[in-house]
């Protein structure tokens, strides 16, 4: 199996259209903003956007090029036990649409932080201000190096160089136009992901003979993993870690950190702001059962003869754009396609994070000591802060290669955010009894644990996927296909000698943190005075003596 790069001019055209067009968005705003903008602009778009745009730019948003390629990838090496995100993602879109956006809508804030510097002291702000921007560091390298993977497969460019120029490109735009650029940019970039993500979709299967013959070769396969019940903390994929861990990432991460937030915020009713949620969630499903299936083509692709085993590709990740590029003879332009639509993906997400990162930079540490500066001064400021986060994020590109996977990398970024911020809103929101000091130690000890988790992991053995073939490489010689075809561990390659503790899959971090985090948080506020005094307006509607009439801002 070898597959020389090839990439028509075709391809290069689809392939700067999203530059061209996403420079083109932030150039227009910014030349409508000669005179500067405020920082309400700059970071909400005047709070007058309508709900198709924002809910694009949310989706957008939550669909990363990481989870492209990561979930397509996690079904072809451990099974279809991910589609139990399609449940996660209605059970996360219950807790914001009730239990949390009616709290930020009726504060208004600018920084969604803001509201733990009210409900406990600055202190806390601070803490989850730094959480929020360090694990942005983190995830700003992992939405610049998948494209740039994705293009190094299929055109032999050096990924490090093409990420580079990438993420300035971002920076620029992002930084030039402000919000606006960011959700109308989201919008266009939403077209491509879903385009691309269709035509692979489709070509795929008919390449490979149509769903039965992918049904019959993921059952062959042993992917037809939809449950996994046992209760060990050692499994991937279990069903307990989706319904008590990720329904508490993906409700933080893509609605309750600063750019879900600050998206709600920029519509001008709440039952607009629940419509927007809502519509983020239809199509987040519609994607990722999109993903799924992409995953099981690959494999059905791949069933007999897998590259990863047969030393074609270093890394699972690499199959997907390999099964792209295999593909590219369908029709001129479709590797074009695909990497339009990881790139969009990519972008839509570092372009988000530049924004927010950067406004939380200024609203949570800066502008408290400059009240008296000019619109024009405090829109510089933040130019200049967008840049800075930027070149921070490339920089640690450098770092991916040695982390993992990238399913298991972003679930770990999102969870040490998840399990320190979401935990603080949720002491916060939910428990009146827990104080400014419990709520401290909660997130410190919580981290700590997480910390050391992660860390003592990293010794790990990575899971093992599920039986990967190479019987049907017609390039293999029998002694080889004897060794690549090997799927049981040795001795030497189990986690036997690795502390139970630390053999604990990473999709458990999550609920294990935030149990620590509200525990903690709960018994010593209790043990040092416990809090009488909390604001009925922060606090979910539930607990509140006078709920709150819906906010409706001028629209003027």
């Amino acid at each position: 199996m070898s597959v020389e790069t090839h990439f028509s001019i075709l391809d290069y055209v689809f392939f700067a259209i999203v530059f061209v067009v996403s420079l083109g968005i932030g150039l227009v705003y910014a030349l409508r903003l000669k005179k500067g903008q405020s920082l309400d602009e700059y970071l909400f778009g005047g709070r007058k956007l309508g709900v198709v745009p924002v809910s694009l730019s949310l989706i957008a948003t939550t669909v990363t090029g990481s989870s492209t390629i990561g979930q397509s990838m996690e079904v072809y090496g451990f099974g279809l036990h991910n589609w139990m995100f399609v449940i996660a993602s209605v059970l996360w879109g219950l807790l914001v649409h009730f239990v949390f956006l009616p709290v930020f809508y009726d504060l208004q804030l600018m920084s969604s932080f803001a509201y733990l510097e009210m409900r406990f002291d600055k202190s806390v702000k601070y803490i989850a201000s730094i959480l929020y921007v360090i694990t942005g560091f983190f995830v700003i390298p992992l939405t610049l190096y998948v494209p740039a993977l994705a293009f190094q497969e299929v055109t032999g460019i050096n990924l490090y160089a093409i990420s580079v120029v990438t993420g300035f490109l971002c920076i620029w735009y992002t930084a030039i136009g402000g919000y606006k650029t960011v959700v109308w940019t989201d919008v266009f970039q939403f077209i491509l992901i879903i385009t691309s993500a269709i035509v692979i979709m489709i070509v795929g299967l008919s390449s490979v003979g149509g769903f039965r013959k992918v049904w019959e070769a993921l059952d062959r396969g042993k992917r037809l993993t939809f449950f996994k019940t046992d209760l060990s903390l050692e499994i991937r994929g279990s069903m307990w870690a989706y319904l008590f861990s990720s329904v508490f990432i993906l409700c933080y991460q893509f609605s309750l950190s600063q750019s879900g937030i600050q998206r709600y915020l920029s519509l001008p009713t709440l039952t607009k702001a629940k419509k927007a949620l809502w519509l983020q969630i239809i199509f987040s499903i519609f994607i990722l059962l999109i993903q799924f299936v992409i995953g099981s083509i690959i494999y059905t692709t791949y069933e007999s003869c897998d590259p990863l085993t047969a030393g074609i590709v270093k890394k699972i990740d690499q199959i997907f754009p390999l099964f792209v590029q295999e593909k590219a003879s369908a029709f001129t332009g479709f590797n074009g396609i695909f990497i339009a639509g990881v790139f969009a993906a990519g972008l839509s997400t570092t372009s988000t994070l530049l924004n927010t990162m950067s406004g939380t930079i200024y609203v949570d540490f800066l502008s408290s000591r400059m009240k008296n500066v000019s619109e024009r001064t405090t829109g510089r400021v933040m130019k200049i802060l967008v840049a800075i986060v930027g070149v921070g994020g490339i920089a640690l590109m450098f770092l991916i290669e040695r982390l993992g996977t990238i399913f298991s990398i972003t679930v770990q970024c999102f969870t040490i955010s998840t399990v320190g911020v979401f935990g603080l809103f949720s002491s916060g929101m939910i428990f009146p009894k827990i104080n400014c000091r419990g709520a401290k130690c909660g997130v410190i000890v919580s981290m700590a644990v997480i910390g050391v988790l992660i860390i003592g992991g990293l010794n790990k053995k990575p899971d093992t996927p599920l039986p990967l073939r190479t019987d049907g490489c017609n390039f293999m010689n029998s002694s080889s296909l004897h060794n690549a075809s090997r799927v049981s561990l040795t001795k030497e390659d189990s986690n036997e000698d690795v502390p139970w503790i630390f053999r604990i899959n990473f999709q458990f971090f999550c609920i294990i943190g935030l149990i620590i985090n509200l525990l903690v948080g709960y018994t010593v506020s209790v043990f040092t005075g416990g809090n009488t005094d909390v604001d009925d307006k922060l606090l979910i509607t539930f607990l509140r003596k006078n709920p709150p009439q819906e906010i409706l801002l001028s629209t003027k």
